[in-house]
């Protein structure tokens, strides 16, 4: 569920018509804030009928018109019928918010066939299974922008007014002009990437389709031809939002972003500069680049600076002529002639020697190189994706790295946050890691007890992601029996082991009380009662140990379950004076009801 903001208050059913023109007067969002035209239309789709509600009331509230649909096939209906000039293009609406998981059709095909149809019609996707595969098909479906839940309200109206804005022609011209300063190799790349280009077709409402030679827009067309000759409405793909060859996991806010950003750059041949801490997943993360860039049938070469003789590096990225040095017997190709036309990874960037940096910026500049005693230049088309745990400012102040290299390397900085900032992605990884050692130990998969998930996630994890999964493989190996306790964790995990523990009795102590607070005296002194709002937070904070997410979609219609019933208790069943204690119009509590399945007792006599 989505975070509730005092800007945005849904608003009541029994709102007044003059309010309503008011807030119509006061507020109005139109397409390229043209105060001359209709407010912005939004179309939103979303099975979740409460999740809907809130939505469309706050971007009401916002100034839009919105409509609603359940899902995805309704709203494709009335796109296709436009398509084939049995509605007016004029209702096309300015922009469309769409769920992923939906049933018949869902958010990523239709994404897709939108993109293909109406290229200029910007689509926000949000999901509540926020992973890497789902950011990047959000993406590769030409979506604009991939919001994972949960959202914060204001967020999503921000979202909206962009996508509202949004100039893709504008933004591509843009695109083009940096990615030819920071690499020459762009525009050969971008010419075959990008989809600005047109290719125009004969369709009943003139539409101009992008041109693109990925396997996935060739689905796209395919399943284009099957709406257009209406033979099978529902189109079908093979996103499988579960899949994460990566590796990459991660629920917390920072790695959202992460996922974000290799959505956003997957497809650009754009250099990239990962920075990070040692162990957070960097040649991971240049691996998913890669793999979702239309250079994955090419070379990955990873080279890790730090592990390789100074004196050798140049002929090992470069390769060197027959007779260079003693020893060269033979004309030996170096990395980046091996990556031509995919990926060169270059980790621990910052441990390059001097000298090579040199030779570096040249191949960075023009693409061209020479062999070590080589007398022709040899061109290459390679992407690079740099990395490096230090700082390279203040290596350029020390004088241990080029200034001019720096800058070309850093056109895209992409920071990974270490394990110790985003602890609540540490069950998740564990279970993980639990499970992908017992495949490689081919042994039975052992279960982590709460207690030890608890005190993994107050370790500091220096080592981060890395130490971590040696842990599981540590623990896979000496842990006795089914269950790893807290005493079968390694050493360094106990050593400040001992608050967390207390810690965690005290939660447990708080939760055992829960059940017996429904039976306190009315009369005792409220001082030594438990607040439900620490009840509340004991219960998360159990739930998130467990591996729990989106727990917000558990607890919100419980919280409503519990009020709406002490409402209709206090009020002897009568709905509109419950309605009137909830804050609530009448129609809401009613739908409240029917979505929550809760009877009054007058019903109940009834049935009876």
């Amino acid at each position: 569920m989505t975070e509730y903001s005092e800007k945005h208050k849904p608003k009541s059913d029994n709102q007044t018509a003059t309010d309503q023109l008011i807030n119509d007067q006061t507020i109005k969002v139109t397409v390229n804030n043209n105060l001359e035209l209709d407010p912005a239309t939004l179309w939103l789709i979303d099975d979740d009928a409460a999740l809907r509600m809130v939505l469309a009331d706050t971007f009401e509230d916002a100034g839009l018109t919105v409509i609603s649909f359940t899902q995805a096939q309704a709203a494709w209906a009335r796109l296709n019928d436009m398509l084939q000039e049995n509605e007016s293009q004029v209702q096309l609406p300015d922009v469309i918010l769409t769920d992923i998981r939906m049933p018949m059709m869902d958010g990523l095909s239709f994404s897709d066939w939108v993109h293909q149809h109406f290229p200029k019609l910007p689509i926000v996707i949000m999901t509540a299974h926020s992973d890497l595969t789902s950011a990047i098909n959000s993406y590769q479906t030409g979506a604009f922008e991939y919001l994972p839940k949960p959202f914060d309200l204001d967020d999503a109206v921000a979202t909206i007014y962009k996508a509202i804005n949004y100039q893709p022609n504008l933004t591509a011209t843009t695109y083009q002009t940096d990615a030819n300063t920071s690499n020459t190799n762009a525009t050969t790349d971008h010419t075959a990437e990008s989809s600005t280009e047109f290719d125009v077709k004969v369709e009943p409402t003139g539409q101009t389709h992008p041109t693109s030679t990925s396997n996935e827009t060739k689905k796209s067309k395919a399943a284009k031809t099957k709406v257009k000759n209406n033979t099978n409405p529902v189109i079908s793909t093979n996103h499988n939002i579960n899949d994460n060859p990566s590796g990459i996991i991660g629920q917390s806010q920072a790695m959202q972003t992460v996922f974000r950003a290799i959505g956003r750059l997957a497809h650009s041949p754009i250099t990239v500069l990962i920075t990070g801490e040692s162990g957070t997943g960097k040649e991971l993360v240049a691996s998913a680049l890669h793999q979702h860039s239309p250079r994955n049938q090419q070379p990955f070469i990873a080279l890790n600076m730090a592990a390789i003789p100074h004196d050798l590096i140049e002929s090992e990225l470069f390769g060197h002529a027959k007779g260079a040095f003693t020893g060269a017997t033979t004309t030996r190709p170096g990395r980046f002639e091996q990556a031509d036309g995919g990926t060169l990874f270059l980790d621990e960037i910052g441990d390059m020697p001097f000298s090579t940096q040199t030779r570096l910026l040249r191949v960075l500049a023009n693409g061209e190189f020479y062999r070590v005693g080589g007398q022709q230049p040899i061109k290459v088309n390679v992407r690079i994706i740099a990395a490096t745990h230090q700082n390279l400012e203040e290596l350029v102040k020390q004088g241990k790295f080029r200034e001019d290299l720096f800058y070309r390397l850093n056109v895209i900085r992409l920071p990974l946050p270490p394990l110790r900032t985003r602890r609540e992605d540490i069950p998740a990884l564990a279970t993980y890691f639990m499970k992908r050692a017992a495949e490689q130990m081919d042994t039975a998969l052992k279960q982590l007890h709460p207690m030890a998930v608890q005190i993994m996630q107050s370790f500091e994890w220096r080592g981060n992601v890395r130490q971590l999964e040696n842990v599981c493989l540590w623990l896979t190996v000496m842990a006795t029996g089914d269950t790893v306790m807290p005493e079968d964790l390694p050493p360094e995990l106990l050593e400040n082991a001992s608050s967390n523990l207390e810690q965690y009795q005290e939660q447990q102590s708080y939760s055992d009380n829960l059940s017996s607070q429904s039976q306190i005296n009315q009369e005792q002194p409220i001082s030594t009662v438990l607040s439900w709002q620490q009840a509340l937070a004991v219960w998360a904070e159990q739930v998130l140990q467990t591996g729990e997410t989106d727990i917000l979609q558990t607890a919100t219609p419980e919280f409503e379950r519990v009020l709406l019933t002490a409402a209709l208790k206090h009020s002897g069943g009568k709905k509109i004076a419950a309605a009137n204690l909830l804050g609530w119009g009448r129609n809401t509590l009613t739908r409240k009801l029917q979505q929550l399945e809760i009877t009054t007792p007058k019903e109940q006599r009834n049935s009876e």
